[in-house]
């Protein structure tokens, strides 16, 4: 029979499991509310349930949390429009979501900062550093590759994460899709001139905070936990919150690209905030 302590991550999933299945409900129209729910409570119930399975103080842990959390919202706030901002906006908003997001996961056990930069992730604790690549964050480039993307350093150092660029048609998509710019986990592709950067960045922004939560392949696939060690970053939450919402949507009959979540989040906060940045 499995110890209390154990159970906290399988009741986590299953918080997780019961917010996706009726995100429907809850974001019919985003607001500041649901962004709130998303970037502090969730995080903060999460942080309660570890900290009561390690023993350790609920109260503090759901401070701390809720703290990261605050951090994580208000570095969403200026994700869109960091592409009319420098380098240092842009650093200071990836600084920040990152260091909510792991204030909010170590709250209740020992701090970890990481922070994903490209395909790797670097891990600091009061030891050591580390940088591990991670399964998402490795994968998502060489599908851009394929899809035929070019590389843009000059984004990706501004950012601090892999921008593509392709060309695009007349009427503004890019070519070979039906997109004006398209995000994968931590990486995204735009045209020539970079136009919507804005938009993806918040993307890769819940790509960060959905790393955080237990909805993750190595919490569904037990064994794949053994097999990764301590060499890989298990950073698939977005990949399992993306294909349940476009699963959602499907089922639905709803609009995977405007009626899902995330893109509402992502729309809600380019309307609402890039004008104050």
């Amino acid at each position: 029979m499995p110890s209390l302590k154990s159970l906290w991550r399988p009741l986590a999933l299953v918080i997780m499991l019961a917010i996706v299945s009726c995100a429907s409900n809850m974001v019919k129209a985003f607001s500041d509310k649901e962004l709130v729910i998303t970037s502090i409570g969730i995080p903060a119930a999460i942080a309660a349930l570890r900290a009561h399975y390690n023993g350790t103080c609920v109260k503090k842990a759901v401070i701390q949390a809720a703290f990261g959390g605050l951090l994580m919202k208000e570095a969403f706030k200026m994700a869109p429009k960091l592409e009319e901002k420098s380098a240092w906006n842009a650093w200071q908003a990836k600084l920040m979501v990152n260091l909510g997001a792991s204030l909010a996961e170590s709250a209740g056990d020992e701090f970890v900062f990481r922070m994903d930069i490209g395909p790797l992730w670097m891990l600091a604790d009061s030891r050591s550093i580390r940088f591990r690549p991670a399964i998402n964050a490795v994968v998502a480039p060489v599908v851009h590759f394929i899809e035929g993307s070019r590389l843009d350093w000059g984004r990706s150092f501004k950012y601090g994460t892999f921008a593509f660029e392709r060309g695009n048609r007349g009427d503004g998509t890019l070519n070979g899709t039906g997109a004006l710019a398209y995000s994968n986990a931590n990486t995204f592709t735009t045209n020539k001139d970079g136009e919507h950067s804005g938009h993806e960045l918040v993307h890769t922004f819940q790509y960060r905070r959905d790393a955080m939560f237990p909805l993750r392949f190595e919490n569904l696939l037990p064994d794949l936990s053994n097999k990764l060690g301590d060499n890989w970053v298990d950073d698939t939450g977005w990949s399992i919150n993306w294909g349940l919402q476009c699963a959602w949507a499907d089922y639905r009959g709803k609009s995977k690209d405007f009626d899902i979540p995330m893109e509402k989040e992502a729309y809600y906060l380019e309307k609402k905030y890039r004008k104050f940045y």
